[in-house]
């Protein structure tokens, strides 16, 4: 099959043109956001939609954005005539605020979106939902990063099982890689700011683990209303950046709690921590599975048992060859299933699928 040309439209706040020189200072991964650039060694080209610039464009596209609950329909529709985008054999959306507005426009090349949030869909207004619906039935294919969605998309949505597809998050295994330097073996550390974080499980737990063993302390980065004392750790507000390798490669654990969820809660941050050699405590949910293997790079949890927790990241805090031999599994693990190369040759096989069949 000849090479693929995909049209690219992501969230107006990632600039894909700005990307590279930004990962080349150290300051993000990968040279395209979610690293997209590689579906050009699966046999897909890629042209990015250029952020909006200007004074009135942006305030106009903020204006109907509000109105339509985030959902980009100005900057789809100023991106319609582009010649790439015209020219493309499909048109690929990361997630339903561009893929909605592209489903909707009519003619151009078929959409493949992914999905993050239609799963819980409370938040959402009546008309956002009606909408998503309606472009839902437009699009060739809907992707999603977390098994436990599929049946919900599947049931609740009416998506057909043909039209449904799975692709494995991944990340940049060379961007984030294990640290030059000692670990502290005093240091569990944690990063999250979604509404399903369980931050007082996690709290309660390290606590409890401290009482055992006194030196503990936890390093928690989120902006979410928690309540950790300074005796127990450090809590971080603002995004970490290029320090998240560091963050996460100095602690002997990274632990993530969450509520039952089916969205994948605390992915990133687990898979994060493996490739830079770190085990992981995390519980367990329908969105995680398929990325966890427990006892060989870490430990799953049931949820809300503070108990179980605690006795989990007690367990790696006192034996640090097991943490260390579960870190270097992850590792391996990782760059073997999980990196964005890995991504992007599933994510091209979707395109692929969808461009011959048109």
């Amino acid at each position: 099959m000849p090479r693929v040309r995909a049209w690219v439209e992501l969230i107006h706040y990632l600039d894909a043109a700005t990307w590279p020189e930004r990962n080349a200072t150290g300051e993000v991964p990968n040279v395209t956001p979610f690293g997209i650039d590689e579906l050009s060694r699966h046999g897909v080209d890629v042209a990015f939609r250029p952020v909006l610039t200007g004074r009135v464009p942006n305030a106009v596209a903020r204006r109907v954005r509000d109105r339509a609950g985030g959902l980009e329909y100005f900057e789809a529709v100023t991106s319609q005539w582009n010649r790439l985008r015209r020219s493309a054999d499909v048109v690929l959306c990361w997630d339903e605020f561009t893929g909605i507005p592209a489903a909707t426009l009519p003619g151009g090349p078929p959409v493949v979106s992914g999905v993050q949030l239609l799963t819980d869909p409370a938040n959402r207004s009546k008309p956002f939902l009606r909408r998503a619906r309606k472009a839902l039935d437009r699009m060739d294919a809907v992707f999603v990063q977390a098994l436990g969605m599929i049946p919900v998309l599947r049931d609740d949505w009416g998506v057909p099982d043909q039209k449904l597809k799975f692709v494995p998050f991944g990340i940049d295994a060379d961007w984030f890689r294990p640290i030059d330097g000692e670990v502290d073996r005093d240091l569990v550390a944690s990063v999250g700011d979604d509404a399903h974080r369980d931050h007082e499980t996690l709290i309660k737990a390290v606590s409890d683990v401290r009482r055992r063993r006194p030196g503990t302390r936890l390093e928690l980065a989120t902006q979410l209303d928690v309540d950790l004392s300074p005796e127990l750790g450090t809590l971080h507000r603002g995004h970490l950046g290029p320090k998240r390798r560091q963050f996460y490669g100095q602690a002997n654990v990274v632990a993530v709690a969450t509520q039952p969820n089916i969205h994948g809660s605390g992915m990133s941050v687990i898979l994060e921590a493996m490739a830079c050699g770190r085990p992981y405590v995390v519980t367990a949910s329908e969105g995680l599975e398929g990325y966890l293997k427990h006892g060989h790079d870490g430990l799953v949890v049931p949820p809300g048992d503070v108990d179980m927790f605690a006795s989990a990241v007690g367990a790696l805090m006192a034996d640090p060859d097991r943490a260390d031999a579960m870190g270097a599994a992850g590792r391996a693990r990782l760059e073997r299933e999980l990196t964005t190369d890995v991504q992007a040759q599933h994510l091209a096989d979707v395109i692929k699928e969808v461009a011959r069949g048109r």
